[in-house]
């Protein structure tokens, strides 16, 4: 393990070598450690008006038409990311971690939902077009104009540039706040581009992002809610969560009726492709054959045609003319044809339930990552699926022999994150917080260097508890909560401010959350002299939801 495909350097039982080498990393990680409570004090100063209870009604009616029963890990992440947008002041940045077709999208559908119920705007980015275009069919269908939540939903692209009529006319409605949702590839990041009141972002495969990218998601999300979505999450967004800098929810549960896909890693042989192709043909099903270079995809074709003559061929690739990519995977899907040839412009996006075998020629010029996506497309109905990790004996490197046995040998459902682990493992995590290689995980090895670290957090923080972001006191006759009350009509929640008393409804909405999600007593009466030299003597009505304001204040 560690930070290089390097076999680690044995020491000595009786020498000093381990022991220094210990001692050195132990200095390094209560550095580290300090830097990374740093950057955590920095983000609880940080501070958004949190989303009212009350809407929760309304997301309880949207998640009805999620015709699926989710799984438990799945409920788990629902309420995970509704403690993180509802019951906490800071802003959201969580990381949500399941396998390809595991429902995480599902997790994020609902929390777009809950920002444009509370009055925000909201937004879907995505990696390339055929996802993002998948994405906006997607919302459309369950929260569109001709749902009844009739939410305006817009789709931002490649090809609407600021320069372009479409995009700019598409720019001004969405900074004057007539769009709802807006989902999109890139061009969400670009300079010109405005938002009205964005109270979320949702970031699908963010694996796919390069880092001056990201860097201007940091500009665009100061204090807005974050949502990130990745299968196999890149080794320092990985180590940004196992060190607790980001919150991770994990859907490790799979679909009911879906089997594991068979994966074979074999040196390239024309016979072993003609079997596995004759195989899945002779079932009535389709095939993918990936190659990882553009001038690579003549060759296939005629090696193709000349093992299967009569074979109904069909190509996609990035350098086809705009949308043809698209039109020839829909095709392919239609069934009129027996094998997609492509490059990795299918490894996002594409859910095709008929196709179950994959052939990936030259595997050892994939990363990790893309291995695994690639391997995702298939396996997505209840039949037996099969994927094929062609190599060159003479063309591979310790590193990709490497992602190859991990491909191998991680093939249960689920193991995206496992996955992950392990590129952690072979490529190292880079710097944690800046640009610079530390290297001091190869000195000891992941597993202990990443265990080291949460020592020198813990010991650091001291007895620093926690505080519980989301508590509720119920007294008889139903008093006391703070939780809003689906099954009632009136407004039950003790925490909310009498119109009467402040008149401005965005102002009253904005107070409520700060007196709800109060950590002590003493704020609260802070909290409570303010409103007396801005709005006057606190009425009896708010007096008495004081007091349940005040017993939830003490259980955190």
């Amino acid at each position: 393990a560690g930070d290089a495909a390097v076999k680690p350097r044995l020491s000595r039982v009786k020498g000093e070598a381990w022991a220094k080498a210990k001692r050195k990393v132990e200095a390094n990680t209560v550095q580290m450690a300090e830097d990374v409570l740093a950057l955590y004090a920095t983000r609880e100063t940080l501070n958004r008006a949190p989303f009212d209870p009350s809407a929760e009604g309304m997301v309880k009616v949207f998640s009805k038409s999620f015709p699926f029963e989710p799984t438990p890990d799945q409920k788990k992440c629902f309420e995970d990311v509704e403690n993180d947008m509802v019951w906490r002041s800071r802003p959201m940045d969580r990381l949500i971690c399941g396998d390809v077709g595991f429902g995480k999208t599902e997790v994020a559908l609902r929390a777009l939902f809950r920002a444009v119920a509370n009055g925000r705007q909201a937004a879907l980015l995505a990696p390339t077009g055929v996802l993002a275009a998948q994405h906006f069919k997607q919302v459309v269908r369950r929260m569109g104009e001709e749902t009844e939540h009739k939410f305006r939903i817009a789709l931002l692209r490649g090809g609407m540039g600021k320069n372009t009529k479409k995009g700019r006319e598409l720019r001004a409605s969405i900074a004057a706040g007539e769009v709802d949702i807006i989902v999109g590839t890139h061009a969400l990041l670009s300079n010109g581009m405005k938002f009205n009141d964005l109270g979320l972002l949702c970031i699908d495969e963010e694996q796919r992002f390069g880092v001056n990218q990201k860097e201007r998601l940091k500009l665009i999300c100061n204090c807005v809610d974050v949502l990130t979505l990745s299968a196999t999450p890149i080794p320092r967004t990985l180590q940004m969560s196992l060190s607790g800098i980001r919150d991770t929810s994990t859907i490790r549960s799979p679909p009911p009726m879906r089997k594991p896909t068979i994966s074979y890693v074999q040196e390239y042989e024309e016979s072993l492709i003609k079997s596995a192709v004759e195989k899945e043909l002779a079932r009535g099903g389709q095939c993918y054959y990936v190659v990882p270079r553009i001038s690579q995809l003549q060759d296939a074709n005629d090696l193709l045609l000349r093992l299967f003559p009569g074979l109904r061929l069909i190509q996609a690739h990035g350098r086809m003319s705009r949308g043809a990519a698209e039109d020839n995977v829909a095709a392919f899907a239609e069934g009129s044809h027996d094998v997609l040839l492509a490059t990795t412009v299918i490894e996002n996006g594409v859910d095709i339930p008929r196709v179950n075998t994959i052939i990936i020629q030259n595997a050892q010029a994939f990363g990790m990552s893309t291995l695994y996506q690639l391997r995702g497309r298939v396996g997505r109905s209840d039949l037996q699926a099969y994927a094929h990790f062609f190599h060159k004996n003479d063309a591979i490197t310790e590193q990709s022999a490497q992602r190859l046995q991990a491909m191998a040998d991680l093939h249960e459902l689920g193991s995206g994150f496992d996955v992950a682990n392990r590129d952690l493992e072979i490529r190292g995590a880079g710097s944690l917080l800046g640009t610079e290689q530390s290297g001091m995980a190869a000195k000891v090895g992941f597993d202990l260097y990443m265990r080291m670290l949460k020592k020198s957090i813990r010991q650091l923080r001291g007895l620093d508890l926690p505080v519980v972001p989301r508590s509720n006191v119920i007294l008889p006759g139903g008093e006391g909560s703070i939780e809003w009350d689906a099954t009632s009509d009136e407004a039950s929640a003790s925490y909310l401010i009498p119109d009467s008393y402040i008149e401005d409804a965005k102002e009253r909405s904005k107070q409520e959350g700060v007196a709800r999600l109060a950590e002590s007593t003493a704020r609260l009466v802070e909290i409570t002299n303010e409103w007396k030299d801005k709005y006057g003597g606190i009425p009896s009505e708010l007096q008495n939801n004081l007091k349940s304001l005040h017993l939830n204040s003490c259980l955190r």
